[in-house]
């Protein structure tokens, strides 16, 4: 039983893991728990290979996709400048999490560390002149790459899976 579609001419990655799995439920009483297994294994390999894709254009730059949104979040910041605590809230991050970013942003001259003026304790990161340029010009190419992952859905099937998406992470929050 398949639980994808491949098709002919490009054999899934997920293909070596599947045939695997068939052959354990030969063994196994229960296809359902299998089934459900496959579905939640397929997910994740979906995820890493949505991740590799999605860091592609970026490593030429020595950045990745949370470097990435990061700037974009600041950048559409008033004044392209927050709080790397508010990073965090965005990010869906540890605080900690968000002083690495911030630290590997300003060590690509993307990002500047301001002292709050009305609180020396506070600071913001405040996009570069060259972090500004760059969000401003890798924007369109990033749409563009975005659609490729999605180019083989219609407009209803990618409402469906935004659904089904948002469905799973209620039932996981």
């Amino acid at each position: 039983m398949r639980y994808y579609m491949e098709t002919p001419d490009k054999p899934s990655s997920f293909q070596s893991f599947e045939q695997a799995m068939q052959d354990l439920s030969r063994r196994l009483a229960s296809r359902a728990t299998l089934r459900e297994s496959v579905i939640v294994r397929l997910f994740q390999h979906v995820a890493q290979r949505l991740n590799d894709f999605m860091d592609e254009p970026f490593r030429a730059y020595g950045l990745n996709t949370t470097l990435w949104t990061s700037l974009v979040v600041i950048y559409a910041s008033p004044e392209h400048r927050l709080k790397p605590s508010e990073l965090s809230v965005f990010m869906n991050s540890s605080r900690t999490n968000s002083t690495r970013v911030a630290r590997q942003l300003q060590q690509h001259g993307l990002v500047d560390r301001l002292a709050d003026a009305s609180d020396g304790r506070q600071w913001f990161l405040r996009l570069t002149r060259k972090g500004v340029a760059f969000v401003e010009s890798f924007l369109p190419e990033r749409r563009t790459h975005i659609r490729e992952a999605l180019e083989d859905f219609s407009a209803a099937e990618v409402d469906e899976l935004e659904r089904l998406l948002r469905k799973l992470l209620r039932n996981l929050d």
